[in-house]
């Protein structure tokens, strides 16, 4: 008899935790949209409050992670780039493989908007490691090449191009293509 009333309760505290899980997923979701709507109306501070309210309310929660990633975007458009490469730092540690990728590619387009091309070249080839789709891993590839040739390293930047433009099926093959034969021209320009 022990053993049933053990088994109802570990049942019972199983149900109860579940369905505090879905309601703290639910809430969260909620709080993201608020938070959405406020960045969507312009309104900056509303949306960055909203954003870090969420996070601490709900952290852990897949609209937690999407909302760093918000409030990464917020405090680049405030021009607090160190902070929003900081945000986006708690996200590569969640270890989250949807998420990373995409937090090291804003960690390189932040590092390019302060004007550090060769750093942002090493975001984005991070971002094309971890990525989980070729599609993505492409894109990350061809940023890295973009921000290479921005530095001056037109040999690294080459040497990403022509992988990429020998994959037919890549979202960048045409655009690698174009960027192969502008490096072309800029070296012959040199001799």
């Amino acid at each position: 008899m022990y053993l049933a009333f053990g088994l109802l309760a570990i049942a019972g505290g199983f149900w109860f935790y579940q369905k505090a899980r879905a309601t703290q997923t639910a809430n969260a979701s909620v709080a993201l949209l608020d938070a959405e709507e406020a960045l969507n109306a312009g309104n900056l501070a509303l949306a960055q409050s909203d954003l870090e309210k969420l996070n601490k309310r709900y952290e852990g929660t897949p609209a937690s992670r999407q909302g760093l990633l918000l409030l990464a975007q917020v405090q680049y458009r405030q021009g607090h780039f160190e902070a929003g490469m900081a945000t986006l730092q708690t996200l590569i540690n969640s270890r989250d493989k949807y998420v990373v990728p995409g937090a090291y590619n804003m960690i390189g387009a932040g590092q390019e908007e302060q004007g550090k091309p060769v750093d942002a070249a090493a975001s984005y080839r991070k971002a094309a490691e971890v990525a989980i789709y070729p599609a993505d891993r492409d894109n990350y590839l061809a940023n890295a090449a973009r921000a290479l040739t921005v530095a001056g390293k037109y040999d690294e930047a080459r040497q990403i191009w022509t992988k990429l433009s020998t994959d037919e099926s890549s979202p960048v093959v045409g655009e690698a293509r174009v960027r192969l034969g502008e490096l072309e021209a800029k070296s012959a320009s040199k001799s």
